[in-house]
């Protein structure tokens, strides 16, 4: 990790299993912005052979969802909404980028754009984060 990572989100990423048992790395969480990174495996891939949307979604799903806390208020996902463009295959490496986009009182908007290593836009989601109560 990098200073491209705030010593919070470092810790953040340590507390959160899921991405790290899937093989997910985190490679930005800073400033409403957040990048992660999946090489797909066979472990990662549909009946089809192609990347599991499950596996799309929750890569996509943390890139919202780190750069939603990336400023130091906690948030979660309300909902969110996710179109997949083109299939991946293993050995593909996929990219999730999350940025903001707005936020009223407790609501805020990310969009998050999911690409493969030449490019090409694999998803897109747009998440609706929920900030909530710091832990008491």
């Amino acid at each position: 990790m990098t200073e491209k990572i705030t010593p919070a989100m470092q810790a953040f990423w340590a507390d959160d299993p899921a991405p790290i048992e899937m093989g997910i790395d985190l490679i930005e969480a800073r400033d409403n912005r957040a990048e992660l990174r999946l090489r797909l495996e066979p472990r990662h891939l549909n009946g089809h052979r192609t990347a599991h949307g499950g596996v799309v979604h929750l890569l996509a799903d943390c890139a919202a969802g780190f750069a939603a806390n990336s400023t130091g208020e906690r948030a979660v996902t309300q909902t969110n909404t996710i179109t997949f463009l083109t299939p991946s295959h293993a050995g593909e490496t996929l990219t999730a980028i999350g940025t903001f986009v707005a936020r009223s009182g407790r609501s805020a908007l990310y969009d998050v754009v999911v690409t493969d290593e030449d490019g090409r836009q694999v998803a897109v989601m747009r998440a609706h984060m929920r900030h909530i109560a710091p832990k008491a």
